[in-house]
């Protein structure tokens, strides 16, 4: 005890900063799968995109430092209360002071090979870079759990599965390196990330606030409000990645909606059942694109494209389920949030952004959002350049 009480007070010393009280959070248990050492050598393992900033970069960052990456497992559970193994990723300073800690949603990963428990060098790390503690979460379906089917847009276990990852990383940085996060923490995402970044503010914010504050959010091209992006589906018939299809086998799964795909598919995702196993790890993202296409009225049964009033039963069970899974209600945001959004894209509806806007505002959050021309990948781009700059 005593041991431990010098330790916290050292730390305290060394950091400068606020700590997070370790006796208010739940210990967790946590395995370390991978581990390895990195530098500014390292740059180029992240994203082809980061390497072309090299010369930029090398400006700023320092070139000395040298940070670790390790893969954990930990237990959390599933939409059912199910238990389940985890993983991800933890980015840590070796030979400076961490600059604070950033937790880090993932982009989708659609086939079972993806997760960054299987690669130590992902987009979403590169802030480790600027000598940042980054925790990235797999979620359930990637990594060491991979043979789980997705919680697709899932908001409620995206936050708890992120707040366990958060609680093994916490454990594994003071462990392994007798260092206590700071009790603030900065959360960040893209895409899928973007929503599962307000998911986690909203989770950490109703449950644990008296044990972590969130400092801000800085999220982009998020789905962060699912009636309006479905209606904004139906309405285009335009959908540059088949997210819609895989949030339904995801509710129609975890809520045990026992849906009818004949009324609610159509096309070649239909014939033979294609669904069974194209929307279950199989594909990545490009294949899918090639099987499926654009257009939504290939492969959605014609009454996706109606008013609600006037859908089948099989689309109205479905329907029930979007509100709760939207960051953008039930809650009253207290860190701040930035969001950035393209204002053409067809991936995720740039309406998702501006219902955030208002209705987290309209419940008492500080909420800024940018839109920038450009798709959803040219934006992605400006997305994570800003959050380099903005970190530095």
């Amino acid at each position: 005890m005593r041991h431990t009480l010098v330790c916290l007070i050292l730390s305290f010393l060394i950091t400068g900063c606020s700590l997070t009280n370790m006796d208010k959070m739940e210990a967790i248990e946590y395995s370390v799968l991978q581990w390895e050492r990195a530098d500014f050598s390292s740059l180029n393992k992240f994203d082809p995109m980061i390497e072309s900033f090299e010369g930029i970069l090398s400006l700023f960052l320092d070139k000395k430092l040298t940070f670790s990456i390790a893969a954990i497992s930990y237990p959390t559970i599933d939409p059912n209360g199910e238990p389940v193994t985890a993983s991800g990723l933890v980015y840590h300073p070796l030979n400076a002071k961490s600059k604070g800690a950033i937790i880090f949603m993932p982009m989708a990963h659609l086939n079972r090979d993806g997760g960054t428990s299987e690669e130590l060098y992902v987009t979403e790390g590169m802030m480790a870079l600027l000598g940042y503690t980054v925790i990235i979460p797999d979620l359930i379906g990637s990594g060491i759990s991979k043979d789980r089917v997705v919680p697709f847009l899932m908001a409620e276990n995206t936050g708890r599965v992120a707040w366990d990852m958060y609680r093994a990383a916490s454990q594994y940085i003071w462990e392994q390196f007798n260092y206590l996060l700071p009790a603030q923490v900065s959360i960040m995402g893209y895409s899928l990330g973007g929503s599962a970044a307000l998911a986690t503010q909203k989770h950490i914010e109703t449950y644990h606030s008296n044990t972590v504050k969130i400092k801000e959010v800085f999220a982009g091209g998020g789905p962060y409000d699912l009636p309006v992006g479905f209606s904004a589906y139906a309405r285009t018939g335009i959908s540059e990645y088949p997210a819609v299809p895989h949030t339904i086998l995801a509710f129609d799964h975890y809520y045990k909606l026992h849906l009818d795909y004949s009324q609610i598919f159509a096309g070649a995702l239909l014939e033979n059942k294609n669904y069974q196993t194209w929307l279950h790890g199989e594909y990545n993202a490009d294949k899918l694109k090639e099987l499926l296409g654009y257009n939504l009225h290939a492969y959605m049964h014609e009454d996706f494209f109606k008013p609600y009033q006037q859908q089948n039963q099989e689309f109205q069970k479905l329907w029930k389920c979007l509100p709760e899974n939207s960051v953008t209600q039930g809650w009253r945001p207290k860190g701040p949030i930035f969001l950035i959004h393209s204002n053409a894209d067809v991936i995720v509806p740039v309406e998702c952004a501006e219902a955030a806007l208002v209705k987290l505002r309209k419940a008492g959050g500080e909420v800024v959002l940018h839109k920038y021309p450009g798709d959803h990948y040219t934006v992605g781009y400006l997305y994570f350049i800003r959050a380099m700059l903005r970190y530095l």
